[in-house]
């Protein structure tokens, strides 16, 4: 038979009751359940053993047997609603007496069927049952959408008025003793335990989720969030994934630099490929004090040296520094960059820097930038230290004392006293970039130390390394490194 069922829709777990094998045996084959969209998942002849199922198992539907020798009717729908409350329950009995059927129509049985049963009977209380299952849902679905649009517009809007309703409409206030938070949970498998665990909490005033994660609002004291913590669904909890718990707030406006604090620490919990834990996030000024990005001086310091397994060793005890100090991806692909910056002297093609610096910038996690560097390492290590010519020698040490007056291969050539289209083809081939490029090249690596250890303004940056036009060094600067300079001096000082 063709089933009626949406391949979208799940199916729903059935559990049969009774004392009798024959009548579970012919249950199971009296109606073609599949059809109905049912599964049934279990069935017992005990009703202890029933309860006992149910206490680690949800199901949907329930059918029970009203009369069976080791638990009373009543007793057993009785505990069986106690521990699935939302389980729709149809009882089965061959008596007419009154109690047994009032006592199941009390725990709000969708019907009574008398033994034997029918089969049109039957059919017609399963769809009954579904049909208020599915409406049941409906109503909480939207429900829960409606709490999950209002949480957003609280974190989101700019409209005082809108977000002093929404709290109140959530019931929340703000004040010493049970300070709200907003929780991130990463990413949760499977979400909807996750969803049936924050329903069930009255600290929990609302969640919604962004792509995979879950945004809660808690408010609560420290010793209900510990319970928050212990108690989550073991598959969700923060052995299994990250848990961040943003820093109290007591104010509106604070809430909302919560909420882009969270959102910062979400993305850099991805790009930093943790996998789970629990991280408390403390309010911004009490933050610990961030690593210094180093200059490229002190980089090349580093790594000039190294074999290309030693410099694998170094990057990874980086990239574990920088994520045990919680930086942001921000201060991590900066520091690619000035890698880069170092690594790209070894390069002979300048398509290789400018094709690194767009997979820094899309890298979409520690691991992206680790291969991508580790890849500019090994095609450095395979050019290997480059030996100059004497011209070309003296050429790069003019660059490097006097880069920051007008210099030209005209000048430089005139000073060595040699022809400058020979010593300009002389340099290409060698260096494998013309000397404004080396020039300029140069000159961004000192504008890279300068912007990250002075604080003198860029214009001046681009006066004392050779520009009078500062506009042609914002966008060299870009060019060279993916962003504009402000925005690298940014990065790099505000380390998260």
């Amino acid at each position: 038979m063709c089933s009626l069922i949406s391949k979208n829709k799940p199916m729903r777990k059935v559990m049969l009751v009774d004392d009798e094998y024959m009548i579970l045996r012919g249950l199971k084959r009296l109606v073609d359940w599949e059809s109905l969209g049912l599964e049934i998942v279990n069935t017992e002849q005990n009703p202890r053993l029933a309860i006992k199922y149910l206490q680690t198992n949800s199901i949907d539907i329930l059918i029970s047997d009203m009369n069976m020798p080791e638990m009373a009717g009543p007793e057993f729908v009785t505990r069986a609603k106690a521990l699935r409350p939302e389980m729709e329950l149809i009882v089965i009995s061959g008596y007419s007496d009154f109690d047994y059927v009032h006592a199941g129509l009390k725990q709000n049985a969708v019907n009574y069927l008398r033994k034997p049963i029918d089969t049109d009977e039957l059919l017609e209380t399963l769809h009954g049952t579904l049909a208020r299952i599915d409406a049941r849902q409906q109503v909480t679905q939207n429900a829960s959408l409606a709490v999950q649009t209002q949480v957003r517009t609280l974190l989101t809007s700019d409209d005082a008025a809108l977000q002093q309703q929404v709290c109140q409409s959530l019931g929340l206030q703000f004040g010493e003793t049970q300070p709200i938070r907003l929780i991130g949970v990463l990413n949760p498998l499977p979400p909807k335990d996750l969803v049936t665990y924050l329903r069930a909490l009255t600290t929990v005033k609302g969640f919604y989720t962004e792509a995979k994660d879950f945004i809660i609002i808690f408010q609560g004291t420290a010793a209900e969030l510990d319970v928050f913590i212990a108690e989550a669904p073991h598959q969700i909890g923060a052995e299994r994934r990250p848990f961040l718990i943003g820093a109290p707030c007591q104010t509106m406006a604070l809430l909302k630099q919560r909420y882009q604090q969270l959102r910062q620490e979400i993305a850099r919990q991805y790009f930093f490929e943790t996998a789970a834990g629990l991280r408390v996030m403390l309010p911004e000024n009490q933050e610990q004090a961030t690593l210094v990005l180093p200059s490229y001086s002190d980089v090349k310091d580093m790594i000039d040296n190294l074999d290309f397994a030693d410099f694998s060793a170094w990057l990874t005890t980086q990239f574990d520094d920088m994520k045990q100090a919680n930086v942001s991806d921000g201060y991590a692909r900066q520091f690619a960059l000035v890698v880069l910056l170092v690594l790209s002297d070894h390069l002979t093609t300048v398509n290789d820097k400018s094709a690194t610096i767009a997979a820094i910038n899309r890298a979409r996690d520690v691991s992206d930038l680790k291969a991508t560097l580790s890849q500019i390492a090994k095609l450095a290590k395979q050019h290997g230290r480059p030996k100059f010519s004497r011209n070309v020698t003296a050429m790069r040490q003019l660059a490097q004392q006097r880069f920051s007056e007008q210099l030209s291969l005209a000048m430089v050539a005139a000073e060595l006293h040699l022809n400058a289209v020979y010593l300009g083809q002389q340099f290409k081939q060698e260096v494998g970039r013309s000397f404004s490029q080396y020039l300029n090249d140069y000159r961004v690596n000192v504008a890279v130390d300068l912007l990250r250890h002075s604080d003198q303004d860029i214009g001046q940056i681009a006066t004392m390394i050779g520009y009078q036009n500062s506009s042609y060094f914002f966008k060299l600067f870009k060019n060279q490194t993916g962003m504009s300079p402000g925005e690298y001096r940014k990065a790099g000082t505000s380390g998260r």
